[in-house]
């Protein structure tokens, strides 16, 4: 196994990416990288560990390798090298070299998005934006932006709960609203009452 052929085969191969038979070149291509040095010379699997490998039928392993060597991708290695590991004449598989020279071109192959402009919020853009086009006749409207001063519920206490002081006989503590003076009437805190002294409109 070789990481510079396996590097190749999936970034640098020149694959044209408008054959319908793409994604299967390139699986094949790769599992040929697999068995390559790392030159991407002497790569003999059998046509059984390619189609492990790549889920695809014997026949259309067999179409990929010859599409690879009509591109130029492949071409057979060294016969010679191939009967050195492989003694049975019947049994020895084809080599091939790949053409770890050729390269694709560099290029944003990426297909995701690029970073908004600087004055762009969101990948949006920050002018006003119409709940209809123009040409209907539609109202501009402004970006919705949070403004925890009308969006959100204010957090401080009624006046009247700030104003009344804590009558000393309840668990009240500075700042807490009258509806949660309460007095617990067992020693576990489970059971509680308004406090009668702090609410007493309550308790009556």
């Amino acid at each position: 196994m070789s990481i510079e052929s396996i590097v190749w085969a999936l970034n640098d191969a020149p694959i044209p990416r408008d054959r319908r038979d793409a994604s299967s070149l390139t699986v094949v291509l790769l599992g040929l990288a697999n068995h390559a040095d790392p030159f991407g010379r002497n790569a003999f699997p059998s046509l059984g560990t390619l189609t492990r490998y790549t889920r695809l039928s014997e026949r259309s392993v067999r179409y990929a390798i010859r599409a690879l060597e009509d591109l130029g991708l492949i071409r057979p290695a060294d016969p010679d090298i191939v009967a050195a590991y492989v003694k049975r004449a019947d049994r020895r598989p084809n080599g091939y070299d790949l053409a770890i020279e050729r390269r694709e071109p560099v290029h944003n192959s990426s297909g995701g998005q690029t970073l908004p402009p600087a004055d762009q919020h969101g990948g949006q853009a920050a002018h006003e934006r119409g709940a209809s086009g123009d040409a209907t006749g539609g109202k501009h409207c402004p970006r919705t932006v949070l403004n925890p001063s009308k969006n959100r519920p204010s957090r401080e206490r009624a006046p009247e709960a700030r104003s009344r002081p804590e009558c000393g006989q309840c668990d009240a503590r500075p700042g807490d609203p009258i509806s949660a003076r309460v007095v617990w009437l067992d020693a576990d805190r489970v059971r509680s009452t308004p406090c009668p002294i702090c609410s007493p409109a309550v308790t009556r």
